[in-house]
């Protein structure tokens, strides 16, 4: 059996406040710190990254969300068992993987990310802590770019350090692109009161 993709017929009249809707959140956003933001990772959504960091092999995983000026990523989650130091670091765009990952809006994975040309080690200094292998994923909601997701496997980790292939690369991509869905659910049911009780 063949299953065809079923769609919703587009209302005329809705067309416009589709654009006003998707200026709407671009705005709200655009004025949100990346702490308040994160408030959108509900614990599904939080459990599916879980899952999929363990899925790869990973040590730990991090969500940045790009700053008002968009000259910063910041971490407002980690997985792993250094978030208290992890969370609020703040990347410069223009510096390290993860902003090549925010400007170039492609995954990247590598295998020994110490002998990578574009790795800083900023924040693996301040956990005492070398990174041997990462993947990292651009990360979208509301009609555009809004961070990026890594997961990285850490040296002398007790879970080993096996490196990332290409599959694992696309179980993170997915899993962003499924909070991706979850957050726009909850941005448009909130934004037209179809959340609301009553």
């Amino acid at each position: 059996m063949t299953r065809g993709r079923t769609k919703l017929l587009r209302n005329p009249e809705m067309v416009q406040l589709g654009g006003e809707l998707a200026t709407h959140l671009d705005t709200w956003i655009e004025s949100s710190t990346p702490p308040s933001l994160a408030g959108l990772l509900d614990e599904v959504s939080l459990d599916l990254l879980r899952d999929a960091f363990i899925d790869v092999g990973g040590c730990e995983g991090t969500v940045w969300l790009a700053d008002r000026t968009r000259e910063n990523l910041v971490a407002v989650y980690n997985s792993g068992s250094d978030a208290v130091e992890l969370v609020g670091f703040q990347q410069p765009v223009g510096t390290g993987i993860i902003s090549l990952v925010f400007t170039q809006q492609q995954p990247y994975c590598e295998n020994d990310i110490g002998a990578s040309p574009g790795h800083d080690d900023t924040l693996d200094k301040k956990i005492a802590k070398r990174t041997q292998a990462m993947i990292a994923v651009p990360f979208y909601f509301a009609y555009g770019l809004r961070g990026v997701i890594s997961c990285v496997q850490l040296e002398d980790s007790p879970n080993g350090s096996s490196g990332y292939s290409s599959d694992d690369v696309q179980t993170l991509v997915r899993a962003s692109n499924i909070v991706e869905r979850l957050i726009n659910d909850s941005l448009l049911s909130s934004a037209l009161g179809l959340s609301d009780g009553g």
